[in-house]
């Protein structure tokens, strides 16, 4: 049987991440492909990562949902939430700011989930930094990844990971 994640856990995490690009940056995102990530290299160099785990007692989601952006993209994005100009901003507030971006889509998708067979509880939001940083998934996971324009005009790309266990499909 193949393993794979459902499109019913995924649309919500692609939803918060569009609503949060939209609405909180002004951007215009579009998505570019959606693959089966099998390298643990990070997309860009700055990334929010939200731990996914199961409420006690509870049968639902573990994992995790991965924010990344190159750093000259985090810095507009940012600027468009702070009203900076993008030269301006210190790298602290940089990384503060992809860990808001990384809080609003995972809040964003639980809120979404919400009276769904999907529950978890998301952790404060872990921001990595660096170049060629890798992430690791515990070998039972499967990790889908989305890839998207933040805006016409501008040649970077964003990624959404979503990290879970998968479900057996027959």
């Amino acid at each position: 049987m193949a393993k794979t994640v459902d499109a019913n856990l995924v649309n919500p995490f692609l939803v918060a991440t569009l609503d949060c690009m939209t609405v909180m940056g002004g951007l215009q995102p579009a998505r570019r492909r959606l693959f089966l990530k099998t390298t643990p290299l990070m997309h860009g160099e700055i990334a929010g990562v939200i731990g996914l785990s199961n409420p006690a007692g509870g049968a639902g989601v573990t994992g995790s949902v991965v924010v990344s952006f190159p750093d000259s993209l985090a810095r507009r994005i940012v600027s468009r939430l702070t009203n900076d100009p993008p030269e301006s901003l210190a790298k602290d507030m940089v990384l503060d700011g992809i860990g808001e971006v990384a809080n609003m889509v995972g809040g964003g998708a639980k809120r979404l989930l919400a009276g769904t067979q999907y529950r978890f509880d998301i952790s404060t939001p872990t921001i990595l930094s660096g170049h060629q940083v890798n992430l690791y998934n515990p070998p039972d996971t499967v990790s889908i990844a989305i890839e998207f324009a933040a805006h016409p005009d501008w040649p970077e790309t964003f990624m959404i990971e979503l990290a879970t266990r998968p479900v057996e499909r027959k």
